[in-house]
């Protein structure tokens, strides 16, 4: 049976949002400096474990013209040291450019989990700790410099292994111009002496360019597929979505899904976009709902548990 979770805040669709974010982002600095508010960001967020712990961060972006962003921030505190491993990607017409790829050792600064800048990147975070944007800007000039920026969040849960996970809205600068989408952020934090729970999740982060938004996790053998979405301005979640297991050919791959009870239904297929090393597969899917279709893009990716 389909799930309406009320308790979820009101999700109005993204165009509605772009007035707002709009304002924000070009009116004021919405950003102070990381140092402010560190101690109380450590206190509140529930994987700032204060152990010899990994720590596991992801946000995947689909925008409503079809670019993507990818970042995977992998960090191990231990004895005062913390252990760097960063990915980023992004993707425009002419497919993934790698952002930052960093491998590292530094001390440990405030707490194990916070994002801390690694050239080219720079992070900006808010006064509850939050991550406010991520910018890059590279030595090579004739590359484009990438700023995602985090607008509102509108809706946040507790993910199968206990990990923060999240849905907002976000904007991606680049290139001259600036593209609005969905934003999915995880969160997943372990201490070192805890062996790992679970095995990597596959995820579907899509847009459309509308104002529309899914989310799919595939569960595989540690719990049930999930769907998170936003159609209309309404905000759903399901827990018992059946997804089939992915038909590949080749470097090609896709899948179906429904969700019992409803007239939510869908398909999802890889599409081509050249790639620099990316972990990441661009995604296309069309969802149909009684009488009506919806075609979204975006990408998808398996999510490693700490």
């Amino acid at each position: 049976m389909a799930i309406r979770d009320a308790s979820r805040p009101y999700a109005p669709p993204l165009p509605a949002l772009l007035v707002v974010c709009s304002a924000a982002f070009g009116c004021r600095d919405m950003a102070p400096d990381a140092d402010r508010g560190a101690a109380d960001a450590e206190s509140a967020d529930p994987s700032a474990l204060r152990v010899d712990a990994r720590y596991l961060t992801h946000l995947a972006f689909a925008g409503s013209d079809g670019r993507l962003f990818y970042g995977s921030f992998d960090q191990t505190a231990e004895r005062g040291r913390l252990e760097r491993a960063y990915g980023v990607w992004w993707a425009g017409a002419d497919g993934w450019q790698s952002l930052v790829e960093t491998r590292d050792t530094i001390p440990v600064a405030r707490a194990g989990w916070r994002l801390l800048p690694a050239r080219p990147m720079t992070v900006r975070i808010g006064d509850a700790g939050q991550i406010v944007s991520v910018a890059f800007s590279p030595d090579d000039e004739s590359e484009s410099a990438v700023r995602l920026q985090v607008g509102e969040e509108v809706s946040a849960w507790t993910g199968p292994t206990g990990q923060r996970e999240s849905l907002g809205i976000a904007v991606i600068h680049a290139e001259g111009r600036a593209s609005l989408g969905v934003l999915f952020f995880r969160r997943a934090a372990r201490a070192l002496g805890i062996p790992p729970s679970a095995p990597p999740s596959r995820s579907f982060v899509l847009a459309d360019s509308i104002g529309n938004g899914l989310l799919i996790h595939e569960g595989g053998a540690t719990g049930p597929s999930v769907v998170h979405a936003w159609l209309h301005g309404a905000l759903s979640s399901w827990t018992d979505l059946v997804l089939e297991p992915a038909d590949s050919v080749g470097r090609s791959a896709r899948w179906s899904f429904e969700i019992p009870g409803t007239e939510l239904r869908g398909n999802l297929r890889t599409r081509p976009l050249p790639a620099d090393g990316s972990p990441v597969v661009a995604v296309e899917c069309i969802l149909y709902a009684g009488s009506e279709q919806f075609r979204f893009t975006g990408l998808t990716t398996e999510l490693p548990s700490p």
